[in-house]
């Protein structure tokens, strides 16, 4: 019981760590793989067409049967990505003690958030007069996005600080720039396509109107295309699981032995 408990407040040993990543990675991705086993063959689940999201709408068109499996993946994430976040928070307290709240802070943020995409699916049910369940899962999506982008910026922001400002590091900074380096090259890439395909869009609206014929809405016209938003989507969320996993791994080697709280 003690062992369980260090590991919930992020107090892991190097052999305790990689067993409750494995069993992270194995329990996540097992349940959307059966999200996505469960996905009616005739609805056609693609990351061309169908957002990640979509594995967890209970709506006829996508998956009505075992949508939930979805919801439980990502409620899953939230609580077991929190004792992840304590552990890569008590590491860069060596850093900085504010930059280290603050970043901790953001992730978890990016947490509770993507267990509330689980909770509130992506789905027309009326809440209210003019509240649907899609728009809160909009929100919480957006929030969540917007704590992990925040948090692995600030994190890095720290790693840079201390390899250029400090004397005494006590950080092996070198291991960490291939992650960032993958990290960020597909986040500016998806970023790249998706701002351009705004301006595509908007020629080809233009162009069609000029002659008189009819054009599809951004979201269908970008559909099975390089600019396809649930394309990008899909691959960022997966990188970001990535990325949080090896940043947590990295950092028994790469980052200070913590002393025990």
């Amino acid at each position: 019981m003690a062992a369980v408990l260090q590991c919930l407040r992020g107090q892991f040993t190097a052999s305790a760590l990689y067993r409750y990543v494995f069993f992270v990675c194995v329990t996540f991705w097992g349940l959307i793989f059966l999200a996505w086993l469960g996905y009616p063959e005739e609805n056609k689940y693609s990351i061309m067409t169908h957002t990640f999201s979509f594995l967890g709408s209970y709506e006829m068109k996508h998956s009505p049967e075992w949508w939930w499996l979805f919801s439980v993946a990502m409620v899953f994430w939230a609580v077991a990505g929190m004792p992840l976040v304590l552990h890569i928070h008590r590491h860069f307290t060596y850093l900085s003690t504010w930059g280290a709240r603050a970043g901790a802070g953001l992730l978890l943020l990016g947490c509770v958030n993507i267990g509330l995409v689980g909770i509130f699916p992506d789905a027309k049910t009326p809440l209210g007069p003019n509240l649907q369940v899609t728009d809160v899962h909009e929100k919480v999506a957006i929030l969540a996005a917007a704590g992990f982008i925040f948090g692995i910026l600030l994190h890095g922001l720290l790693l840079l600080k201390d390899r250029f400002l400090s004397s005494n590091s006590q950080f092996e900074h070198r291991p960490f720039i291939p992650l960032y380096a993958f990290w960020l090259t597909i986040l500016c890439t998806a970023s790249y396509f998706l701002i351009k395909w705004e301006y595509v869009y908007a020629a080809r609206k233009t162009a069609a109107q000029a002659a008189g014929t009819s054009i599809g809405s951004s979201w269908s016209e970008a559909m099975n295309t390089i600019y396809s938003f649930p394309l990008w989507e899909n691959i960022l969320i997966y990188t970001l699981f990535i990325f949080l996993v090896s940043l947590s791994l990295l950092l028994v080697k790469a980052g200070p032995a913590p002393d025990p709280e």
